[in-house]
């Protein structure tokens, strides 16, 4: 009986010696909260057992402001009271809006007094094991000299779940489910990318739409650039990426993982306006952004089906030609920057130009050249040539009318380009201008006298050079230009 009694007063004790320290840490907690002159609370309480609730949260300084309807958190109080380490065993926000400020030179500076007695302050460390948030809102904005803001990232209705461990050395593998409504992410002086209906769950994402977006109409555009570029409009549909995996150490990318990117269809139109200066610095290629890349990639493939690629160019005439590729199915597999696995990039696909026509596409891409080295394979078969007038007009000043059969291209390229050029037609007329755009009617009615039985012709191209200012894909357009140009002309 003695020893229960013993027990009985003890536990008593410690139960009241307890409730005190809770009663004391909570009245600490508020007493210290209200020092914060840049944050406020409608209310604050705390539980026995350790759960914070604050509702109508904000702060503000000059980096970050933050509002919250409620935030509820679940503190390990004895943690706090035996160690230097406040463990957050599980974390609550809902409605949440963040806005976080890019500064601009003279907001660096620090105070050096406050600076001096932050170092003096012996601060407790945090760790945080799960995280669950509802309806965050959360904008990067940066502030212009000017006075005007311009918000580089827009992130809507983000709902998130994790289980973390260690702040400093998080990893993907803990997050558990992610949805957004809306993304929007500035790419650069022209272009933002969006994406709406963002979700994520046993390492597969789900986008609804993913776009990238000329913040300005094709009239404006140029008013904001020096020389050329392209006005892109990219809408893809129905995104999944399955089997993801981001790999990190000490919170910094090192590899993404994944298996496939499946695209139900996409919708991408390119115009380019050549009445501004033309672009001078050298482009890229694609291998070489791919190998500045600070962080492995390691992914299967990249398919889209049942999409369309429209491509116009206005001309310094003010004439805008255009070319329509429909119904483009591709697929890209090694999409990988790993030089051990000495796999080239590999695109196979076909679209159609005309109806009842089909072009094939095959190109195996060495990523990790120096220079733009490729191989291409295209064959097409039953085109209308008119279809491909617009591009024709400006590119060689010729129109063609009639019916190619059959068309093969092999294009080699390293650095410059060498292949073979064949076409099989059936009763073409062609039409040629001058440089000023009038019909030379003799050299016309020759040369469709010439190309008006059917024809079966080869030729070569040799040293073609690529415009380093210039894509891949107008390197190869212009190559097939070059062939048909000594082939048929």
């Amino acid at each position: 009986m003695k020893i229960l009694k013993i027990i009985t007063i003890t536990l008593a004790v410690l139960a009241i010696l307890y409730v005190s320290a809770i009663f004391t840490l909570e009245y600490y907690i508020e007493k210290q909260l209200k020092k914060q002159e840049n944050l406020s609370y409608a209310e604050f309480d705390m539980s026995f057992g350790g759960n914070f609730v604050f509702k109508n949260l904000k702060f503000k300084n000059d980096v970050v402001e933050v509002e919250a309807e409620d935030v509820k958190l679940s503190i390990g109080i004895m943690k706090i009271i035996s160690s230097d380490t406040i463990l957050i065993k599980k974390s609550f926000a809902k409605n949440v809006k963040l806005n976080q400020f890019k500064l601009g030179a003279d907001s660096t500076k620090v105070d050096s007094n406050k600076e001096k007695k932050d170092k003096k302050n012996t601060k407790k460390t945090f760790a945080l094991n799960k995280v669950q948030i509802e309806g965050l809102d959360f904008y990067s904005i940066e502030l212009g000299e000017d006075g005007e803001n311009d918000t580089l990232t827009m992130v809507i209705g983000v709902g998130l779940e994790a289980n973390l461990k260690n702040l400093n050395d998080i990893q993907f593998s803990q997050l558990e489910k992610l949805n957004v409504k809306y993304l929007r992410q500035n790419a650069g002086v022209l272009h933002d990318i969006h994406a709406n209906n963002l979700s994520y769950q046993n390492h597969q994402f789900e986008i609804d739409t993913f776009s990238l977006i000329t913040r300005y109409s094709r009239e404006d555009y140029i008013n904001h650039i020096p020389q050329q570029k392209e006005h892109v409009q990219l809408v893809a549909h129905n995104l999944v990426i399955d089997s993801i995996d981001f790999i990190l150490n000490k919170n910094k990318l090192e590899k993404i993982v994944l298996n496939e990117i499946q695209i139900d269809s996409f919708d991408l139109d390119v115009y380019r306006d050549k009445t501004i200066p033309e672009y001078t610095p050298h482009k890229p290629t694609y291998g070489q952004m791919v190998q500045k890349l600070n962080f492995k990639i390691d992914g299967n493939a990249l398919e889209a089906k049942n999409s369309r690629i429209r491509y116009s160019m206005k001309g310094e005439d003010g004439e805008v030609s255009t070319i329509l590729l429909k119904e483009v199915n591709a697929k890209i597999t090694h999409l990988h920057n790993i030089k051990s696995k000495n796999q080239n990039a590999l695109l196979k696909g076909t679209f159609s130009v005309s109806p009842g026509s089909i072009v094939g596409v095959d190109i195996s891409y060495d990523q990790f050249a120096a220079v733009e080295t490729f191989i291409l394979d295209a064959h097409a078969m039953d085109v209308e040539t008119n279809s491909l007038n617009s591009m024709l007009r400006p590119a060689v000043n010729v129109e063609l009318n009639g019916k190619i059969t059959d068309l093969k291209a092999h294009m080699v390229s390293k650095g410059s380009a060498t292949g073979t050029f064949s076409i099989e037609s059936q009763d073409i007329a062609v039409e040629m201008y001058n440089e000023k755009g009038k019909e030379r009617k003799i050299i016309s009615f020759m040369a469709s006298k010439l190309l008006s039985p059917p024809i079966e012709k080869n030729s070569k191209v040799v040293d073609f050079e690529r415009d380093p200012t210039r894509s891949m894909w107008r390197y190869a357009w212009y190559f097939v230009l070059e062939g048909m140009k000594n082939t048929v002309l």
